[in-house]
């Protein structure tokens, strides 16, 4: 369960990284006009940029959803039932006194 954590947590670090590193219409954070050639000029950048980000995406919501349920396996309630119970009592509030 802590390798799953952690993992996530790599996940939404990376996830974050990437979202930054990608360029806006007016360039923000992104790579810039990159004079590389190739792989890394400015529309190659984006769009490797662009399918890294969708695949760690991806990648998070599939690992939230195994820690979802590999959170729930060893439990038997769910997450209602395992809040606390509330009397009828409890729930109506005491009137109160006026000192003396």
């Amino acid at each position: 369960m802590t390798t799953l954590i952690v993992i996530q947590l790599i996940l939404a670090i990376a996830l974050v990284i990437l979202v930054l590193l990608q360029g806006s219409d007016n360039e923000g954070l992104g790579l810039g006009g990159g004079t590389f050639g190739g792989m890394m000029s400015a529309r190659g950048s984006a769009n490797l940029l662009s399918r890294l980000t969708a695949i760690t995406a991806t990648l998070f919501m599939v690992m939230s959803v195994v820690l979802t349920i590999t959170a729930s396996v060893g439990s038997d309630k769910n997450v209602l039932e395992s809040l606390p119970s509330m009397n009828e009592e409890e729930s109506v509030p005491e009137q109160p006194s006026i000192p003396e």
